[in-house]
């Protein structure tokens, strides 16, 4: 394969994933990993994607929030598991926090399973799936951000924090080891991060393919709030469970 057409395939992927892993490439380009990593030298050197520990970021402002049904679209079958081992967390008679990331979404058809549960949740697609399984909802006011159907806003970090929940679920952006949990927006970042303080026990929810992403915004470090992620590689795995406490959902 040429190197033009090895280096258009890494370029495609990462349209889709914004984050691929050299161990993915192998099989999709029959090259060696040297190869590849002589690929990826040249495109960042072209200023096309971001080296990253194992693999390649794509090149996005640090602040730039993906559109939703783009987010929604890959990683389906991690997020569906990642979506029911949270739900398996929660106990009957609890009030949680749902909050807008699209991993939290795939939680929602599993909570039927639990009686007398009460939502709190600052997303309005979320809050119209709970109501669409006759989860008891409550959604606080704010301004309505149109890229990821969230509230957000003075009015409602005044209304959470009257608030307490027995457990909180968040989505990110990115995870890694130097930045902890980011997401493009201060204001969503000011929710996640009163939402883990008003909440005896808080969880983020992300697919491994996050791993060293990062985005403007920090709301919480790894060692303040255990990960629920899909399948790490052995080396990831050893790593972050040394900043924080991880469950695969496998």
């Amino acid at each position: 394969m040429l190197t033009e057409e090895r280096q258009q395939i890494i370029l495609e992927q990462l349209k889709i994933h914004n984050i691929v892993k050299l161990h993915d490439l192998i099989p999709l380009t029959g090259a060696s990993e040297s190869t590849l990593r002589r690929d990826l030298q040249d495109l960042e050197n072209c200023h096309k994607l971001l080296r990253i520990h194992g693999g390649a970021q794509n090149v996005i402002s640090l602040h730039e929030e993906p559109a939703l049904s783009q987010k929604a679209a890959v990683h389906i079958n991690e997020k569906k598991m990642i979506g029911q081992t949270a739900a398996n967390l929660v106990r009957n008679h609890e009030v949680i926090f749902l909050d807008s990331g699209t991993t939290i979404s795939f939680m929602i058809p599993y909570l039927i399973e639990h009686t007398d549960l009460l939502v709190i949740t600052n997303s309005v697609d979320n809050a119209s799936m709970l109501a669409d399984y006759n989860v008891n909802t409550f959604i606080p006011g704010g301004k309505l951000k149109s890229s990821t159907k969230a509230l957000v806003g003075s009015n409602i970090i005044q209304t959470l924090e009257k608030y307490h929940f027995d457990r909180a679920f968040l989505g990110a952006n990115g995870f890694s080891i130097d930045t902890g949990y980011t997401t493009p927006d201060p204001e969503e970042a000011a929710i996640k991060s009163l939402a883990i303080k008003q909440s005896n026990q808080s969880y983020v929810l992300s697919d491994s393919s996050k791993f060293s992403q990062v985005s403007f915004s920090r709301f919480a470090t790894l060692d303040e709030v255990p990960l629920i992620t899909s399948k790490l590689s052995e080396k990831e795995a050893n790593t972050l469970t040394k900043y924080t406490k991880i469950t695969e959902a496998i």
